[in-house]
């Protein structure tokens, strides 16, 4: 939540006697996209180094201002490195409850501010319109025309791990803050620049690897759809919508080379599923992990892969056994962090969508430790699924009710 003082500058009897009113805006994510004339009129702008970051800057009760740092960020049972944004200051609106859309858009600019490259992001609720490209953006009220953030406070926190940069090595990446009124106004705008190492190859070293990581990502998903004896309509649906928006995120000189290889991949494993029995499916898509160069493709890359495998299970509205059981084995020969899985496997699938209520798969329980493993995971499990009992989205109440009895079992 962000905390925001507001001043009833409109009220001269109240602005003397210093009298403020404390606002509560339920709000945790920001996003922004602006031409450059709006960047030069920008109230205020701090410049910060990531990695290891700079000391926040002071507390201004006169200037909007943000800062960006990386630190580690618990997520239930796992901790990921993350990129958080933090804002603070004045903002100040034309009237009273007045509209806003706060926006957060992330590029690197690495060769300089005239080559502004797009840094891409896995999550569908972190991306531009049908593209894969970082941006966020929510809507919100001032109540009144003058606020303030008297401290430091929290807006975002992105995974770098999900992020997918041009390229390898020593990045500078841009992160733009901006409120705006929904007339194109903008109230408050900030920049924020951080330094960060990548070690994962990027999109622009490994062009070729990432093309050949969507086919592989479509021909697995095709087998996955295939591996209950059917590809349903729903099921081809979400993979065309899949490679659709990985067409618009293609340079415009390769769209048509995407394209034609990703639906070429789809007609590909179609036609191999179509005469493979469910064992024979497995060991397709193995043989198929080991044959493309995905090592050199992002590890943002494999959860996506397994993202759309997910999605594409979950579909005609059952995961079934066997779809489950490929789809686990794929993020096993993927190589992926285990928790991490398990934390997108319980975001797209409710347990009511299984289609067998197998306790030690849902609640992510390797039936081979102890009692007293299984005990201490359970408790954790447990914290967790109460935490979000009370949570403001019914259907996150109702999967933690579910999760909770599971437990129980």
């Amino acid at each position: 939540m962000i905390a925001l003082i507001m001043l009833a500058t409109d009220t001269p009897e109240i602005c003397c006697c210093g009298i403020v009113i404390i606002i509560i805006i339920v709000s945790i994510i920001a996003a922004t996209a602006h031409k450059n004339d709006q960047q030069k009129n920008s109230p205020n702008v701090i410049i910060t180094t990531g990695g290891i970051s700079m000391s926040r800057p002071p507390v201004s009760h006169s200037t909007f201002q943000t800062y960006v740092f990386s630190e580690l960020k618990d997520f239930g049972d796992i901790s990921m490195e993350v990129f958080t944004v933090e804002m603070q200051g004045s903002i100040t609106a034309p009237m009273n409850n007045c509209p806003i859309l706060k926006t957060i858009t992330l590029f690197d600019i690495t060769k300089g501010e005239d080559d502004q490259q797009p840094v891409l992001c896995s999550l569908d609720n972190l991306q531009y319109k049908d593209t894969v490209a970082f941006f966020s953006s929510s809507i919100d009220t001032l109540p009144f025309t003058m606020s303030l953030i008297p401290d430091w406070q929290s807006m975002l926190s992105v995974p770098i791990e999900t992020l997918t940069f041009p390229a390898r090595g020593e990045r500078i990446l841009l992160f733009t803050i901006s409120l705006t009124a929904l007339n194109g106004t903008v109230l408050a705008m900030s920049q924020s620049r951080i330094s960060y190492t990548n070690t994962q190859s990027g999109y622009i070293d490994s062009m070729k690897s990432r093309l050949r990581a969507a086919e592989l990502a479509v021909k697995l998903a095709v087998s996955v759809s295939a591996v209950d004896g059917s590809f349903a309509g729903t099921e081809g649906a979400v993979v065309q919508e899949w490679i659709k928006k990985r067409i618009a995120s293609s340079a415009e000189s390769n769209r048509e080379q995407v394209k034609e290889k990703l639906n070429r991949a789809v007609e590909v494993s179609m036609d191999a599923s179509a005469s493979a029995d469910p064992e024979d499916l497995i060991h397709l898509c193995n043989d198929l992990i080991e044959l493309t160069p995905i090592p050199a493709a992002s590890m943002g890359d494999k959860y996506d892969i397994l993202e759309l495998c997910l999605k594409v299970a979950s579909a005609d509205g059952t995961a079934m056994d066997v779809e489950l059981d490929l789809v686990n084995s794929l993020a096993e020969s993927l190589g992926v962090n285990r928790d991490r899985f398990r934390t997108m496997t319980e975001k797209i699938l409710p347990v009511s969508i299984h289609e067998t209520e197998d306790v030690n798969t849902i609640l992510g329980i390797d039936p081979e430790w102890t009692r007293e493993e299984k005990r201490k995971h359970l408790r954790k499990e447990n914290r967790k699924w109460r935490a979000l009992a009370t949570h403001s989205d019914p259907e996150k109440q109702k999967q933690a009710s579910q999760m909770q009895e599971l437990i129980a079992k």
